[in-house]
C-alpha cells in the first residue's frame, strides 16, 4: 500500500472519529437522560410538594401541536370558578410533575392550572429535545388551545422553570396574548450555558462548543448559538418577574439580569441568595409565595 493511501484512510478514519465525538457530544444535549413521570411524582413527595394532589380535580389531556406531535398534559381547575389561568413549563430533563411545587401556588390563589410535558419529556413520545426553538412553538399551540377552550377574555399567564422558563421568553417572538410571566432561573443565550459548563461538567475546552453548534444543527436541527431568548425582549410589553437563586451555579443569576434589563415591559428580579439551579422555592416558599403574589396583585391593579 502506497504512502498516499495510508494518508488517505488516516484522514477518514479521523474524520469519522471527529463525526462521531461530536454527534455523541450533541447528543448529550438533545437527548438526555430523562425522569419518568412516577420518578418525579415520588421525589415530589419526598420534598413535601405533593400535598392533596391525588384530592384535586384534574383532567388528562392530549394536546395535538403545531406539527401534530401530542402532548401530555394536566389540567387542574381551581377550587371556585374563575377566568384566571396559568400554564406552567418545566426544565430540562423534568416533566409536569415538577411542576407541582409552583402549581400550589397559583392553585391557591384561585388560578385554572395547566401543566404539561414538554416535547421528549415525560409521558410524550420520545425523540429530539431543541432546547426550546421547538418546544416554544409547542407552548404557542397549549395558549392558543386554552383560548379556544375556555374564550378569548381569559386572564393567562406563565411560570416557567430553566429551560421551560427560556422557551416561554422565546416563543414572546410571536407576541402571544398573555397578562404575566414568572421566570425563573432561565437562560438569556443557551452558547453561554453550554460554554459555561463544558469544562466543569463535561472536563472539554470551551471552543468545541462552537463546531458542537454546527454538529448539533446538523444532526438536530438546532444550533447552540441560535437559541438567544434575549433577543425576544427587545420590544416585549408583558410583564415579567424574573427569579433566580444567587448560587445558581449552572445557569448563573448573570442570565436574569441581562433579561431583567433588556425587557421594555414592567419586569421585577428576585434574588435568592441561598439557592442553586431551580431551587430558589425551595429554599424559602413563603418569601417565593409572597414575591408571586404581590407581583400579581400589582400587575392586575396597573391593568384596571
Amino acid at each position: 500500500m502506497k504512502v498516499w493511501q495510508i494518508l488517505g484512510i488516516l484522514v477518514i478514519v479521523s474524520l469519522v472519529g471527529v463525526l462521531f465525538f461530536l454527534y455523541r457530544l450533541t447528543a448529550y444535549v438533545a437527548k438526555p437522560a430523562y425522569h419518568t413521570v412516577d420518578d418525579t411524582a415520588r421525589f415530589m413527595k419526598d420534598q413535601g410538594f405533593w400535598r392533596d394532589y391525588d384530592a384535586m380535580k384534574k383532567e388528562e389531556w392530549r394536546i395535538s401541536s403545531y406539527d401534530g406531535y401530542i402532548l401530555h398534559a394536566t389540567y387542574l381547575p381551581a377550587a371556585e370558578p374563575g377566568d384566571q389561568y396559568v400554564i406552567i413549563s418545566h426544565g430540562y430533563t423534568s416533566n409536569r410533575m415538577g411542576s407541582l411545587k409552583y402549581m400550589h401556588l397559583f392553585h391557591e390563589l384561585g388560578y385554572n392550572c395547566l401543566i404539561y410535558d414538554n416535547r421528549s419529556h415525560g409521558d410524550n413520545r420520545r425523540g429530539v429535545c431543541t432546547m426550546g426553538k421547538r418546544e416554544s412553538s409547542d407552548l404557542l399551540a397549549l395558549i392558543r388551545y386554552v383560548y379556544q377552550r375556555f374564550g378569548d377574555d381569559i386572564y393567562l399567564g406563565l411560570h416557567g422553570e430553566s429551560m421551560g422558563a427560556a422557551l416561554q421568553i422565546m416563543a414572546l417572538r410571536e407576541t402571544p396574548r398573555l397578562q404575566f410571566i414568572v421566570n425563573d432561573c432561565g437562560f438569556a443565550r443557551l452558547m453561554d450555558v453550554i460554554t459555561h459548563n463544558a469544562g466543569k461538567i463535561l472536563h472539554l475546552p470551551r471552543w468545541i462548543c462552537y463546531p458542537a453548534s454546527l454538529a448539533s444543527l446538523c444532526y438536530f436541527g438546532f444550533s447552540y448559538t441560535e437559541l438567544n431568548p434575549l433577543d425576544a425582549l427587545k420590544e416585549n410589553r408583558i410583564p415579567i418577574c424574573f427569579i433566580h437563586g444567587a448560587k445558581d451555579d449552572f445557569i448563573p443569576c448573570s442570565h436574569s439580569e441581562q433579561m431583567h434589563a433588556a425587557t421594555q415591559g414592567y419586569s421585577e428580579l428576585h434574588l435568592f441568595p441561598e439557592a442553586e439551579h431551580a431551587l430558589s422555592i425551595d429554599s424559602d416558599e413563603k418569601r417565593y409565595a409572597q414575591i408571586v403574589r404581590e407581583f400579581l396583585k400589582k400587575i392586575k391593579e396597573t391593568t384596571k
